[in-house]
């Protein structure tokens, strides 16, 4: 039965109490996607609990769609979150859960109240018995032994007669005390962690009945970035939770690229091992979000840039956002650019950008930026080139690039790789330039010259406009003309991409 007293409404952005933005408007629709979760483990939780996988590959906002879930629910639910990245320093998974849970729940019932009290003795408790028992100062609790003063079997020289037998007999008893000291404390830890989990149930059941703020079941855990935690540490915080925590009206949501997860168990258990099988052990079910197209990712992370009213100049022009995540977009969709390559890239761009007054062709410094990383061997023949018709020509067929429409997936009505003319006696005229012919004609003209050749280059591409000259001749030529008289040479874009490239 979906409950109605929530409604998911992600359209506006939230706000913190000075007045920053804490999580923007959702641009990308997300908020269908939480809500129809949320009904659908609010009405399958009641029993042993659930623990959904929520997996999206990296770029596509987990931890934005995650937070913006928070949000919706805590007024209604007891939320817990988790950043498990954030406390992997931890050698110990379990007490990351627990203490993530006393600190939230506690805040749903009054200070003083029974439940919360013997929850946090019962914590208490189960932090001492975690504690790690071969700390020397344990050791020799248990024993009688400093651990700095016991050998290795190894280490032990040979002796006889009464020597070699009180050694036997010092090291044997340590042995048997330090076994018995094992036991016990594992025993008293199991025992601890069942008295939790009974103590977790009552206070989740306090916090539902209490009469001043009544919460909605279930419990909601959100655990963010375990793909991203230590191998070791991520396996076993999985394990924690399938076997001390599956407990009636509590949800787990782990959040995760499952893909980079899967790595991290071969990590621990080997490159054979069947790492998709073992994960499923431990979710119920897993639920996918779809990953974001490159122009989805570029529009929302530039969401907080400001542009400077010097891009103008540049070619083609950068007037607004939108301008430069088409810019960017289109050649990572061209060069098939990984998500994490295309923040990469965006952040360059945006950095030379920021660096330098000259005016220069935005589209050929993105695409030098990525044949540096890419096709190395073609930059160093672009770089080296002394034949200005041969290099442009030659680095175009090599790189085999479909000669699509630049602007056909501009959605805002500015084409990034057109540009509108209007002459006398002409009515605007928009040009539409190849992928190919556009990498050519850039490579070209972006080969140094005097002021003198210059003056010889533009009056030739004039003389090249006739009566008889096509519209999109003339806007071809007007194009050439823009790009002779960018300030930006060859080698200013071989300066920008080598002080850019260090970033990772």
């Amino acid at each position: 039965m979906p409950h109605t007293e929530l409604v998911f409404n992600w359209d506006e952005p939230v706000i913190c109490q000075n007045g920053d933005v804490l999580y923007p408007s959702d641009t990308l629709d997300r908020c269908k996607y939480a809500d129809f979760l949320y009904q659908y483990l609010a009405n399958n939780s009641s029993d042993t609990g659930y623990v959904l996988n929520l997996n999206a590959a990296w770029g596509s906002g987990k931890t934005y769609f995650i937070n913006r879930w928070v949000e919706s629910i805590k007024e209604i639910h007891p939320v817990v979150y988790i950043d498990a990245w954030k406390q992997d320093y931890s050698d110990d998974p379990m007490l990351t859960v627990i203490s993530s849970i006393v600190s939230a729940l506690n805040k749903h019932l009054p200070e003083g109240n029974a439940e919360v009290i013997e929850f946090g003795t019962k914590a208490s408790r189960f932090f001492k018995s975690a504690a790690p028992l071969l700390a020397k100062g344990l050791i020799k609790k248990a024993t009688g032994l400093n651990i700095d003063d016991v050998s290795t079997e190894e280490e032990l020289e040979p002796s006889t007669g009464e020597d070699s037998k009180n050694s036997y007999n010092l090291t044997t008893e340590a042995g048997a005390a330090l076994a018995k000291c094992l036991i016990d404390d594992h025993n008293e830890k199991l025992k601890t962690v069942e008295h939790l989990r009974t103590s977790l149930k009552n206070t989740i059941q306090a916090i539902q009945q209490d009469p001043e703020k009544p919460n909605k079941k279930p419990t909601f855990v959100f655990i963010d970035e375990l793909d991203r935690c230590r191998p070791s540490y991520a396996v076993e915080m999985l394990e924690v939770i399938k076997h001390f925590f599956e407990i009636g009206d509590i949800v787990f949501v782990i959040a995760t690229d499952t893909e980079q997860l899967q790595h991290a168990v071969k990590a621990v258990y080997g490159n054979d091992f069947d790492a998709q099988t073992y994960l499923g052990r431990f979710f119920k079910r897993r639920y996918s979000l779809s990953s974001l197209s490159r122009k989805e990712f570029v529009g929302q992370y530039l969401g907080g840039v400001e542009t400077m009213s010097n891009w103008v100049h540049h070619c083609p022009a950068v007037h607004e956002r939108s301008h430069l995540t088409g810019l960017v977009h289109q050649i990572a969709d061209s060069f098939k650019l990984s998500l994490r390559e295309t923040e990469q890239l965006t952040d360059k761009f945006l950095a030379v950008l920021n660096y330098t007054d000259k005016s220069f062709n935005t589209y050929l410094l993105l695409v030098l930026f990525v044949i540096r990383e890419k096709h190395y061997s073609l930059y160093e023949f672009w770089t080296n080139s002394s034949n200005k018709n041969i290099y442009s020509r030659e680095i175009v067929e090599e790189l085999k690039l479909t000669n699509i429409n630049l602007s056909s997936s501009i959605a805002t009505g500015f084409d990034d790789f057109s540009f509108v003319t209007t002459t006398t006696g002409h009515s605007d005229q928009k040009t539409y330039f190849g992928l190919n012919e556009y990498l050519d004609l850039s490579l070209l003209y972006a080969w140094p010259m005097g002021e003198s050749q210059r003056r010889v280059v533009l009056s030739d591409i004039n003389q090249s406009i006739g009566h008889n000259t096509t519209d999109v001749e003339r806007n071809r030529a007007l194009y050439k003309q823009m790009v002779c008289n960018l300030s930006a040479k060859k080698i200013d874009y071989i300066n920008w991409v080598e002080l850019a490239v260090s970033f990772d």
